[in-house]
């Protein structure tokens, strides 16, 4: 059996999607099925994303997550002094790849983002098949080029499917 771990960008494929379409809604139980479409692999799925504590819709999302197999690793949004907001789960996703690299084969990282690419070159230095699947017109060329595979996301079938 292989050992498969995920970790799906939650902001990073939202915003891309939301570029590429006018809105950033994705099926994740369609993409939970894709990532775990191989009976004889061992998946964990973790998603990272940030929050508004007072926005009940994102409540909700990240409570469906967990309930469809993800484990949810999540922080609040920052509100800065100007009124800006901080959203950015790029280290702890990091930290969380490297934390459980040792114990599979394969990692597979659902973003875009080229933020990623150090980490990339790191696993596959250390042997282990680093799959992307990101979207296609956004993702970082240097994340694509680093990986060992790279999907499109979008092309996922009933991956926008949302009826």
């Amino acid at each position: 059996m292989k050992r498969v771990a995920v970790f799906v960008d939650v902001q990073n494929i939202y915003l891309t999607t939301k570029q590429v379409f006018g809105d950033g809604r994705l099926n994740f139980e369609t993409l939970r099925t894709y990532l775990c479409k191989t009976a004889d692999n061992i998946v964990t799925l973790n998603a990272f994303t940030c929050y508004d504590p007072n926005n009940r819709e994102q409540m909700s999302f990240l409570n469906a997550l967990g309930l469809i197999g993800f484990r949810v690793i999540a922080k609040p949004i920052r509100r800065l002094p100007n009124g800006d907001i901080k959203a950015n789960m790029d280290l702890e996703m990091a930290l969380e790849v490297m934390s459980q690299c040792d114990a599979v084969d394969e990692v597979v990282l659902v973003t875009g983002d080229g933020d990623f690419k150090a980490l990339v070159d790191h696993l596959a230095r250390r042997g282990k098949i680093v799959r992307v699947i990101g979207p296609q017109e956004l993702t970082s060329p240097d994340l694509i080029q680093s990986c060992h595979a790279f999907e499109n996301l979008h092309q996922i079938p009933g991956i926008r499917d949302l009826s």
